[in-house]
């Protein structure tokens, strides 16, 4: 988000752009990714016979979890920054 004014100097050092968005929420997104590669990857090599069903069971179950709390995380996080962004209608986006 930016002011839409002058310049930072201009401005007598105020704010002129700030970032809403937090590093949790691309650490949601990659968790959400690694959770379905996991669960991508141990159904390959189950279907290649590479992995035994217990072991393919843990490995799904695993990225299964990661997934749903990336998800999670990524939704928590989208509305934390709805909520700034809500505190802020002046500012342009």
């Amino acid at each position: 988000m930016n002011s839409g004014g002058q310049k930072a100097i201009e401005n007598n050092g105020w704010a002129m752009s700030f970032s809403v968005k937090s590093s949790e929420l691309y650490s949601g997104r990659a968790m959400f990714v690694l959770g379905i590669a996991i669960v991508i990857l141990t159904l390959s090599f189950l279907w290649l016979g590479k992995l035994e069903s217990d072991a393919a069971i843990w490995s799904a179950g695993s990225g299964v979890f990661l997934g749903i709390v990336g998800k999670r995380k990524t939704i928590m996080q989208e509305k934390k920054t709805r909520t700034i962004l809500a505190q802020y209608p002046y500012w342009n986006k």
